[in-house]
């Protein structure tokens, strides 16, 4: 599994190279708390898992030269008059 990876080196198959490592992999038996907490194993795995993606996302825009909106103009937001009683 280590090899299809490609975090070191980028995969071939057929003889064509991957642009992006877009794998990930994670060994599952390390995240099996031995206290039996399977919600924290479950949250640091999602964590190792997905610490990935916001950089795949970040590669891929760039090698398409997408570039982000501008953010949108702030508009002030009414503020409701206070209650007397």
């Amino acid at each position: 599994m280590e090899e299809l990876d490609g975090d070191d080196v980028r995969v071939s198959s057929r003889g064509r190279y991957a642009e992006r490592d877009i794998v990930q992999f994670v060994p599952f038996r390390d995240y099996v708390d031995r206290s039996g907490n399977q919600v924290l194993s479950m949250a640091r795995l999602a964590k190792d898992v997905l610490a990935e993606i916001p950089e795949q996302l970040l590669s891929y825009m760039r090698t398409r030269d997408i570039q982000p909106r501008p953010p949108p103009l702030a508009t002030p937001s009414p503020t409701p008059a206070p209650e007397h009683p």
